[in-house]
């Protein structure tokens, strides 16, 4: 037999058929599939919100940096640094360890007016940072809403 005739014979269908898988096997991959799926819109969702939410402020140069942008025309923070034993207003929250209290200024286009004043208490500094940094951002988000009920005239703010 020549080696063309040998090839075209181990080549036909003759040494193995199709042979049916059972339901229940069927049933278990398109489970995985399905689950893998799942796991990977999860994944997806996950990174995105993660890529979408605003990084920490950990620091003085980052909140140097972010209330740059977020405060355009100007802002002044003034951090107060309380020790154990020392007298604290009486506004301040009732704490165990020594607070740290923040008053920041937010300044309008004109040249020293004040558009915003606010102080806010925290355990760190870090943590007053940041609290500076979501004040801002929510006042910004709250601007957006405002603008955006003007534009519609379809909510009234002074019912």
């Amino acid at each position: 037999m020549s080696p063309a005739l040998a090839g075209i014979a181990l080549a036909s269908g003759v040494q193995g058929g199709h042979a049916r898988a059972p339901f229940y096997e069927t049933f278990v991959i398109a489970l995985a599939i399905t689950l893998m799926a799942l796991a990977v819109a999860q994944i997806a969702t996950y990174l995105r919100r993660r890529h979408l939410r605003p990084k920490p402020v950990t620091d003085e140069w980052q909140a140097l940096a972010v209330m740059g942008e977020l405060c355009p025309d100007g802002w002044q923070a003034q951090l107060t640094l309380y020790g154990w034993g020392a007298p604290v207003p009486d506004d301040a929250p009732p704490s165990r360890l020594p607070p740290v209290e923040l008053e920041w200024k937010q300044f309008d286009e004109e040249p020293g007016r004040v558009v915003v004043e606010r102080r806010v208490w925290a355990p760190t500094i870090e943590a007053a940072l940041q609290t500076m940094v979501d004040d801002r951002r929510t006042d910004l988000t709250l601007e957006q809403i405002e603008r955006a009920a003007d534009e519609d005239d379809d909510v009234r703010w002074n019912d």
